[in-house]
């Protein structure tokens, strides 16, 4: 699957594309303005607040990709979920950025499997791995497609994992690693 910017002007939309790129299968809107499900200060009301969540489709099905602070502090601890329309959690990544010893924050998947995504050790090119924690064993990656684009375009190879949840993972990696 490959997540692509839709246009070089416009950041906040992004399409799925299938692995031959002949076929739009989805895509994601960034909020204006994000709201954690455990906001202080709410900018959107329980009723709208649906407007401040990654509006994502796949495969003709509706998702929102929401987040909350596990932590709060100079550099926070987040989770990011991907829920259904009903609210119900089909899939969960925490990024800690805290106590790591590293520059970057770990992303570590909880649900349905427990992965983490690596961080890139390329210079022009990004290439995170994905590992299964438990293992160690390789899962896949997402990575860029060349070093110099006026689209950003991420390549999320991950076989055998369901698409929602991978396209999850790239989103996510593309939040926290860019």
């Amino acid at each position: 699957m490959i997540l692509r910017q839709k246009s070089a002007l416009d950041g906040f939309a992004y399409e799925f594309l299938d692995g031959t790129e002949s076929l739009v299968v989805g895509g994601f809107h960034y909020a204006w303005f994000a709201q954690a499900k455990n906001a202080r200060l709410r900018v959107f009301s329980a009723e709208d607040a649906a407007k401040g969540d990654i509006q994502m489709t796949l495969h003709g099905q509706a998702w929102r990709v929401r987040h909350c602070y596990l932590s709060r502090g100079y550099v926070s601890d987040i989770r990011y979920t991907l829920e259904t329309t009903d609210e119900s959690i089909h899939a969960q990544a925490d990024v800690l950025s805290q106590n790591t010893g590293r520059r970057l924050p770990r992303i570590v998947m909880a649900q349905p499997a427990d992965i983490e995504v690596g961080t890139s050790s390329g210079w022009l090119t990004k290439n995170f791995p994905v590992t299964y924690l438990s293992t160690g064993q390789p899962l896949g990656c997402v990575r860029e497609r060349s070093a110099i684009t006026f689209k950003r375009e991420l390549v999320i190879d991950l076989p055998g994992m369901e698409p929602a949840v991978a396209a999850f993972l790239g989103i996510v990696a593309l939040i926290v690693r860019y």
